[in-house]
């Protein structure tokens, strides 16, 4: 199945919208009142990214194989990418037009493909 990048951002609005735990919903759109739910989900994201650096300093000292936790690595990557989508979702941010608009910028400043 291949997917738009959007519509990865729109399945994940439509799961956010349809669970809460407890009375905290998962989906919150994010304005002046209420910031503190962005800074909730940077808090996680960052967290998550955190989980996949401890597992790869844990391979670049020989704890581990890249091998033995390349499964481990791939999940908790797609958790900072769930968090990435949830922030762009609930702050307004299209990310498939905005990546296209930065990619032309980055190919004035860095050049590359044409």
């Amino acid at each position: 199945m291949t997917i738009t990048l959007k519509e990865v951002c729109e399945f994940q609005e439509a799961f956010d919208k349809s669970v809460s735990i407890g009375s905290r919903p998962f989906y919150y759109k994010i304005g002046e009142d209420n910031i503190q739910e962005l800074e909730h989900l940077i808090v996680c994201m960052l967290g998550e990214l955190g989980e996949f650096s401890n597992i790869v300093k844990k391979v670049v000292r020989g704890d581990f194989s890249i091998d033995t936790v390349k499964g481990e690595l791939d999940e908790e990557l797609v958790d900072v990418f769930i968090y990435l989508i949830k922030i762009a979702n609930q702050f307004d941010v299209d990310l498939e037009s905005g990546f296209l608009n930065k990619l032309e910028k980055n190919k004035l400043r860095f050049g590359g493909l044409s």
